[in-house]
Order: C-alpha cells, then sequence, then structure tokens
C-alpha cells in the first residue's frame, strides 16, 4: 500500500468514526432521558419529552427551588406562565419560580396545556427557535382599520418592552452593581417623564 493509499484509508476511517459519533449524539439528543431522585414521577414524565441538554436545565431549575427554600428566598408569587426572571427570558423555559409556584403554592399552573407548550417549541425547529426571536402578527380577515392600528401599537409597545429587558438582563449578567443600579436609575428617571406627561390622559 502506497503512503498515499494509506493516507486515504486513514482519512475515510475518520470520517466514518466522526459520522458515527454524530449519529450517537443525535440520538442521545432526542432519546436519552435524566434521572433525578426527589422529583414528582409525573412531573418527571413529562421532563422527559424535551431533547435531552433541555432536561438538563429545567430539572437543574427544579432541583434550585429546594435550594431556596434552605437558604430562605422568597420567589416570585406567579399567577401565569411567565416570569420576568434572566432564566425564563433567555430560554423560554420552565424556571425555579414556576415549578416553585406550582410545587409550593397556590396556583397549579403546569397543566397539560402548559406543557405542551412548552414542548411542542422544539418539534419543528429544535435549538433554532433561539437563532431569532421576534413578535408575529397574525392576520385575520376582514379586520378594520382601527383594530391593525391598534394592534401594531401594541407590538411596538411589546418590542420596546423585549429590549429594554434585554439590555437590563446584559447589564445585570456583568455583575456590576454600579452599573446596573445607573442604568435602573436612568431608565426610572426616563419612564417617569413620559407617564407624567401623559398622565392627563389616563384621566
Amino acid at each position: 500500500m502506497t503512503p498515499v493509499l494509506g493516507l486515504c484509508h486513514k482519512v475515510v476511517e475518520l470520517d466514518k468514526k466522526k459520522r458515527s459519533d454524530s449519529e450517537y449524539i443525535a440520538f442521545e439528543f432526542h432519546t436519552k432521558k435524566i434521572s433525578l431522585f426527589g422529583i414528582d414521577s409525573d412531573i418527571l414524565f413529562e421532563i422527559h419529552k424535551f431533547p435531552y441538554p433541555i432536561q438538563q436545565l429545567i430539572t437543574d431549575e427544579f432541583c434550585a427551588v429546594e435550594g431556596r427554600i434552605e437558604n430562605g428566598k422568597p420567589c416570585q408569587v406567579l399567577c401565569h406562565l411567565t416570569a420576568i426572571v434572566f432564566f425564563f427570558c433567555q430560554y423560554l423555559l420552565l424556571c425555579r419560580h414556576i415549578f416553585y409556584e406550582h410545587v409550593h403554592g397556590s396556583t397549579r399552573l403546569l397543566t397539560n396545556e402548559a406543557w405542551l407548550r412548552f414542548q411542542q417549541m422544539f418539534e419543528e425547529a429544535s435549538f433554532d427557535i433561539y437563532m431569532h426571536r421576534e413578535l408575529i402578527e397574525i392576520r385575520r380577515p376582514q379586520r378594520i382599520e382601527a383594530e391593525k392600528a391598534m394592534e401594531s401599537r401594541h407590538l411596538v409597545v411589546n418590542e420596546l418592552i423585549e429590549q429594554i429587558r434585554d439590555v437590563y438582563w446584559q447589564v445585570e449578567k456583568k455583575g456590576n452593581f454600579t452599573q446596573t443600579n445607573a442604568f435602573v436609575q436612568e431608565f426610572n428617571v426616563h419612564l417617569e417623564h413620559v407617564l407624567n406627561k401623559n398622565n392627563g390622559m389616563l384621566v
């Protein structure tokens, strides 16, 4: 066997190994189930319907609930499946605050429909859902112009709130208390100006 032919064989074998490794990882991504002690079997059953990396993220948040309780840290009181916290805003997934309310609070947030809503996020696009997030306007036939204009304003306001939230978490993530506090104070000044200016319209 010539050196060139031997090198070709090595390249082919390496390619086969890479393909095999890739297929195994893809198989685990969709089929591997995480195991966790001390979690309700019904909750674990629903968690197993997510891709394996997402299972790891969610169970970490579930375990953090007991940690917060042991440290005497309070959680947000929720009545719906939205939490203004970094994990939820970044991953759009169940966070420790949702689990806390469901397990220890007064509202059973995780209904079958709620689980399905989160699980369906990955059915079509997998992790590509994190590549691009935007608000989408669903068009309905025969809407009057006033309704269109109102919905357009709602979209603009929602987008502004989303942008502000993203910038805040970027600043907060740096861990600089002075910088974060300055951002909140500056935002508060501008917000108060807008609210005071338009306060007469609300009367």
